[in-house]
């Protein structure tokens, strides 16, 4: 098996230079113009400031996004973020595709790619702390999105969002405190939305029906992925 892995950029890095130097910019010119003494209402200087600030720490905020979010091997998947990594074997994938809840009659496509697992212990033995709790914290709104849509109105939703003080996987090893939470969401978003593990469309270099689609064929030839 070789040995080659393919790396997936995130969009959300994309024109971060872009917008560090339209900030700067931005900024120089408002510095220029107050110098010399061109006049303007004061509500309009703060606004450029504001907005100079705002796309300078948007540009910083997607330059310290990690270069690459996926790195596939023929061996695993792995999330990187910067909080954190997680990782699952190709073995442990049941299926992957894109959420979809009822709107209607219709099916509604989530920003998401799920990964439905065998077994979520490993996942748990790895995922760092700081990622589990962002992740709960990240997905709340898909949580919120599922329960409206998949579940009958005027339910209790008040069990979803307790904090578990425990977690009891299948072969019967326990779980606490932040990975208990984690897998507690987890097995929440598989019972709602059919999957265990989600990576937003921000994190791929494609739509996500492309991104699917290529993830296909990479699991169909994984054992010759350096030639995908």
């Amino acid at each position: 098996m070789t040995d080659q892995q393919l790396s997936v950029q995130p969009s959300t890095r994309r024109d971060a230079l872009t917008f560090c130097v339209f900030g700067v910019l931005v900024f120089a010119v408002n510095v220029f113009l107050y110098l010399s003494g061109f006049e303007l209402h004061q509500a309009v200087w703060g606004l450029m400031y504001i907005a100079s600030a705002a796309l300078f720490f948007l540009g910083v905020a997607k330059l310290i996004e990690p270069p690459i979010s996926l790195m596939i091997s023929p061996r695993e998947i792995r999330y990187e973020h910067r909080r954190g990594t997680w990782h699952i074997d190709w073995e442990n994938v049941i299926r992957f595709d894109i959420p979809r809840v009822h709107r209607g009659a219709e099916l509604e496509e989530l920003p998401y790619i799920g990964f439905r697992l065998k077994d979520i212990e490993p996942v748990l033995d790895t995922i760092s702390p700081r990622l589990a709790v962002h992740l709960v914290s990240e997905q709340r709104h898909l949580l919120a999105a599922a329960l409206r849509r998949e579940l009958a109105s005027g339910g209790d939703y008040t069990p979803y969002y307790d904090i578990p003080t425990s977690y009891k996987t299948a072969s019967g090893k326990v779980y606490r405190g932040v990975q208990a939470l984690f897998a507690v969401r987890c097995e929440q978003l598989r019972q709602l939305l059919g999957y265990d593990l989600y990576v937003p469309s921000s994190a791929l270099d494609r739509p996500l029906d492309e991104f699917c689609q290529w993830l296909h064929q990479v699991e169909s030839h994984r054992h010759n992925v350096d030639q995908l």
